[in-house]
Formats: structure tokens, C-alpha cells, sequence
């Protein structure tokens, strides 16, 4: 029992290491893509912010190796040696190898991207895929000690878990930066409703449009990482919906060049998350279950009022009342919905019931 401890815990740290060089991944990815958007000159591949990711893929590299090499014993190979959960950060590693070859070859023959086109480049959605697969190394990990515990109960993540699904998401929001409700004006930008069939009428709804497709992709991009997390435990997190919003709103705010409006609406969404903590370490057991659409629903409501707040507070608000109240009721009802269908199995629970083993203390005290 003690050797089975000793081995958890030296786990916990191998993991906690990899995570904190995947941050130095994801501020890498964030500080390359402030050049490209504020730096249109760049004409090369072998650039300060290429050096600061590639060094970071490095130095994960070789921790990576070291990681495998310790796990060895003699005369094993080297594949079999892999610790669980580490196989995709291997084979992570190596596709990114290969994608940043491509990667190099694309700008020599192609050029360098300086807008929208660098987001969904294909070798550069290679790159992130890679990374996405470093990133889950810590939960893949948990989940393998799970299996190897024998316990049929839910899975049990780890903080190192738990900070590998906070980058993942601060990933997630660097490849969707262009669909954040975090880097527009939105409802502070000036918008005048224009009957059907007038001219220009597309023109001037597109941004608004634009905005609203924001609120929903923003909002399922914080409560689909937050209804995993919640999976694997009787209670929240502490400090979660926190974490999540910083990465979501944060990262992008700084990455765009730091914007008044960009900042207030960040600055009150983080305020609303804070609230959400607390008022998530005091809401029943029961309102986790069955009532869980309500509680997603409150949390989305209460960031992006507090985003609204801000804008009033710092500027105004110019969009009709009927528009930004509604696209706070539309992502409520996108967190809603994806926790109705995140807690529906047919004849099952959506809850574990306490001492079934679905708890995690590693997580609460996170």
C-alpha cells in the first residue's frame, strides 16, 4: 500500500511537470500568434516567437524521453517502456516534429500568413493537434491509473488533470480566437436595426451576427471543460469556472493587443466567474444532478452579465435591449443543453451517489 502511494505521487509530480511545460507551449503558441497579428512584416519562418515554441517542444521532448528512459528496465524496449498515458505525448512530440518540418516547408513555398488564414492553416492545425495531444497527457494518465487501481467508478483527476483541461481549453480558445465573444466590441459597437430588403442591411448586421455566433461558440468553449471536470467528481473544482474564463478571456485579450473594450469585458466576465466559484462551493448535492442544465445555465448568465456590466460601466451598451439580453438568454441555453446532454444515459443516474468511489479528493483540493 505505501509503494502503491509513493508511486501516485511520484506520478502526480512526473505529470505536474509535463503540464507546466505544455503552459510554456501554450504562451508560446499565444506570444506567435501576437506577432503575427501586431508584426504583418515578418517574411520568415526563424523568428524570436518561432524560437520560443520550438524551444518549449524541445525542452518537452526531452522530458518526454527522460520520462520513458526512468520507466525502462533493462532490456526492455523502449515502446513498451512508455508509461501509460504517455503514448500520445510520444507520438505528440513526433507529429509535431513533422508538422513543424511541413510547417517550414509551407512558408518557404507559400509564404507567411498574416490574418485569419494562419488560424486554420493546415500544417498549423497539425501543430495544434499535436499539441492537444502533449496537453491531455496528465488526464490520460489519471485515467490510467484508474484502470490499473481496478476501480469501476468514474475517473479521478488529478490537479495536474485538472490544470492540463485548463490549457487544453486556452488552446482551444487560441485556434477559436476568431469566434471569441472576448476580442469584439460586441454590444458596445453602434448598431442600427435595418428592415428586411433595405440596402446595406447585411452589411450592418453581419458584425452583430458575427457576435452572436461568439456568445455560443465562447460559451460552450468554458462549460464543456467545466461539465468534464465536474464528471470525474462529486463537487466542483474550486476555482474552475475561474480558471476556465482566464484562459478563454485572457490569453485571446492579450494576443489581439490589449483593447479598452477587450479589457473591461474580460475584467467583468472574470469578476462573474469569481461569484460562480463561490456560489458553486454553497449549491446542494441535488442541484447537481437532475438540475444541472440550471446551474450551467446560471454560471453563463452571470459571465456574460458581468461582461454587459463592465461595457456599461467602462463605456455603453448600443445594441437594442432585446439583443444583448437575448444573446444572454441563447448562451444559457447553450450550457443548458449541453449539460442535459452531458448527464443523459438512459437507466442511469446523472450523479454518482456518494461512497461509490466517484469522488476525488485530489481534485477538491485543487
Amino acid at each position: 500500500m505505501l509503494e502503491t502511494a509513493r508511486n501516485t505521487r511520484t506520478d502526480s509530480r512526473r505529470d505536474l511537470v509535463t503540464e507546466l511545460l505544455g503552459l510554456w507551449l501554450v504562451l508560446a503558441v499565444f506570444l506567435d500568434g501576437w506577432a503575427h497579428i501586431n508584426l504583418p512584416s515578418l517574411e520568415t519562418f526563424f523568428t524570436p516567437w518561432h524560437a520560443a515554441l520550438y524551444s518549449g517542444m524541445l525542452a518537452t521532448a526531452a522530458w518526454t524521453a527522460v520520462v520513458i528512459w526512468r520507466n525502462r528496465t533493462p532490456g526492455q524496449p523502449l515502446l513498451q517502456a512508455i508509461p501509460p498515458g504517455y503514448r500520445g505525448t510520444a507520438a505528440g512530440v513526433v507529429l509535431f516534429a513533422t508538422a513543424g518540418g511541413l510547417d517550414l516547408l509551407w512558408h518557404e513555398l507559400l509564404g507567411i500568413e498574416v490574418s485569419l488564414d494562419a488560424l486554420v492553416s493546415p500544417t498549423h492545425l497539425l501543430l495544434g493537434f499535436s499539441l492537444f495531444l502533449i496537453l491531455g497527457t496528465a488526464v490520460r494518465s489519471a485515467r490510467a491509473a484508474v484502470r490499473a487501481a481496478g476501480h469501476t467508478g468514474n475517473l479521478r483527476l488529478t490537479p495536474a488533470a485538472i490544470f492540463a483541461v485548463v490549457l487544453m481549453t486556452g488552446l482551444g480558445a487560441f485556434f477559436l480566437i476568431y469566434v471569441s465573444a472576448f476580442v469584439r466590441p460586441g454590444p458596445t459597437a453602434l448598431f442600427t436595426p435595418t428592415p428586411f430588403g433595405s440596402p446595406g442591411r447585411n452589411q450592418s448586421e453581419l458584425p452583430v451576427v458575427v457576435t452572436l455566433a461568439s456568445y455560443l461558440l465562447t460559451t460552450a468553449l468554458i462549460i464543456a471543460p467545466f461539465l468534464f471536470t465536474l464528471s470525474t467528481a462529486q463537487r466542483p473544482a474550486r476555482g474552475i469556472v475561474t480558471l476556465l474564463v482566464l484562459v478563454a478571456a485572457w490569453l485571446p485579450v492579450a494576443m489581439i493587443g490589449l483593447h479598452p473594450y477587450s479589457i473591461a469585458g474580460a475584467a467583468g466576465a472574470t469578476i462573474a466567474a469569481i461569484v460562480a466559484d463561490l456560489l458553486l462551493t454553497r449549491i446542494p448535492d441535488t442541484w447537481l444532478g437532475r438540475r444541472l442544465p440550471a446551474v450551467t445555465a446560471g454560471i453563463a448568465a452571470l459571465l456574460w452579465t458581468g461582461q454587459l456590466v463592465a461595457f456599461t460601466v467602462t463605456d455603453a451598451i448600443r445594441w437594442p435591449v432585446s439583443l444583448w439580453l437575448g444573446s444572454v438568454v441563447l448562451s444559457a441555453a447553450v450550457a443548458a443543453g449541453l449539460a442535459l446532454l452531458s448527464s443523459w444515459a438512459p437507466g442511469r443516474s446523472a450523479r454518482p451517489e456518494q461512497g461509490d468511489g466517484g469522488g476525488s479528493p485530489a481534485v477538491e483540493s485543487l
